[in-house]
C-alpha cells in the first residue's frame, strides 16, 4: 500500500513514507550546512535501500539540484553569498562534473556491456561499488578529522589554519580580491583546482561537493563559516545540475524517487535555514561533524557486511 515500484532499479519496491522522512532530513542539511546532503543520501539509498549506485547518483543529483536552489536563495537573501567566488568555483566544476561522470562509466562497464567486478578473499565485488565505499569513508573520515582538531579563535569562533595562511601569502598570478568573504589577496588559481577537484566527486559519488567544499572554504581558503555555507550552496546548483542532466541522458535518474525525496526536503530546508541563523559558526562546524560520523558508520558497515557475510 506504502511502496513504489523503481523502473530503473529493476523494479524495485521501496517504502513511501521512509523515503520521504529520509528527504526531510537530506534537505535539513542542505540548509543547516550548505550541503547537497549526497554524501549521506548516496550511500544510505545503495546500502539500506539496495538502490544501484549508478541510479542512487544521478536521482540524488536532480535532488540536490533542487533543494540547493532554495537554500541558495534563502542565503543569498540573507547576504551570505560571495557571488565571485562561487562563479569561479561553479565554473571549474562543471568541468569536474563531466570528467568524474565519465569516471564513474569505467569503473561500472570499462569498455564492455557486463559490470566489472574484483574478487577479494574469494568473493566478487563489483568495482563500482567498492570504489566508492573506500572514497566516501576516505574523504569523509579526511573532513570529520579535520573539524576535530580544529583550534577556532575564542572571540570569533573562526579558525586560521597553517594551510589558509600558506595560501594567503602565494603570490601566482592572476591575483584576485573577494571583499565579500573579507580576502583581499588571492591567487586564482586555488578556488579553479578546488572547483575542479569538488566537481569531480560530485560526477562521481553523486554529492553536490558540499561536504568537501562548505570545510575547504573554512579550512583551506580561509572564508567565514557563514560566508562558506551560503557560498557552498550557491555552487552546488551548477555542479549538481549539470551532473543530473549529464546522468539523466545516460539512464541514472530515476524520476519516482526523486519527487518522493523532494516532498520531504522542500520542508526539511526550510527548517535548516531557519536554525542555521541560531547557532553560532562553531557549532555549526561541530554539529556537521557528527552528521559525517553517520555516514562514516554506516559505509563501514556496508565494507564490513560485503567482505564478512
Amino acid at each position: 500500500m506504502f511502496e513504489i515500484i523503481l523502473p530503473l532499479a529493476d523494479n524495485m519496491p521501496v517504502f513511501t513514507p521512509g523515503i520521504v522522512l529520509l528527504g526531510i532530513f537530506v534537505g535539513f542539511l542542505t540548509g543547516l550546512f550548505g550541503v547537497g546532503g549526497g554524501f549521506l543520501l548516496t550511500p544510505t539509498l545503495n546500502i539500506l535501500c539496495g538502490i544501484p549506485y549508478p541510479i542512487a547518483v544521478g536521482s540524488d543529483l536532480l535532488l540536490i539540484f533542487c533543494t540547493g536552489s532554495v537554500s541558495a536563495f534563502k542565503h543569498w537573501k540573507r547576504k551570505n553569498v560571495d557571488v565571485k567566488l562561487g562563479a569561479i568555483l561553479a565554473c571549474s566544476a562543471v568541468i569536474g562534473t563531466e570528467t568524474g561522470k565519465r569516471l564513474m562509466g569505467l569503473l561500472e562497464k570499462g569498455d564492455g556491456a557486463s559490470d566489472i567486478t574484483i574478487t577479494i578473499f574469494l568473493q566478487e565485488h563489483l568495482l563500482l561499488n567498492l570504489t566508492l565505499d573506500i572514497l566516501f569513508l576516505i574523504l569523509l573520515g579526511s573532513v570529520m578529522l579535520t573539524i576535530l582538531n580544529e583550534k577556532p579563535d575564542i572571540e570569533t569562533g573562526e579558525t586560521d589554519t597553517g594551510l589558509s595562511k600558506w595560501l594567503h601569502g602565494v603570490k601566482l598570478p592572476p591575483i584576485i580580491s573577494l571583499p565579500a568573504s573579507g580576502l583581499s589577496n588571492l591567487t586564482l588559481w586555488a578556488p579553479v583546482t578546488i572547483g575542479l577537484l569538488v566537481g569531480i566527486v560530485t560526477g562521481l559519488m553523486g554529492v553536490g561537493g558540499g561536504f568537501i567544499m562548505f570545510p575547504v572554504l573554512v579550512y583551506v581558503i580561509g572564508v567565514p563559516t557563514s560566508i562558506a555555507v551560503g557560498t557552498s550552496a550557491f555552487q552546488i546548483l551548477f555542479a549538481s545540475g549539470y551532473g543530473a542532466f549529464s546522468h539523466f541522458f545516460a539512464g541514472h535518474v530515476e524520476f519516482r524517487l526523486v519527487a518522493m525525496l523532494l516532498a520531504g526536503s522542500m520542508v526539511g530546508v526550510q527548517i535548516g535555514v531557519y536554525t542555521s541563523g541560531r547557532i553560532g559558526n562553531k557549532n555549526i562546524r561541530k554539529y556537521f561533524s557528527c552528521v559525517i560520523s553517520l555516514s562514516i558508520l554506516m559505509i563501514i558497515y556496508s565494507l564490513v557486511k560485503n567482505f564478512f557475510f
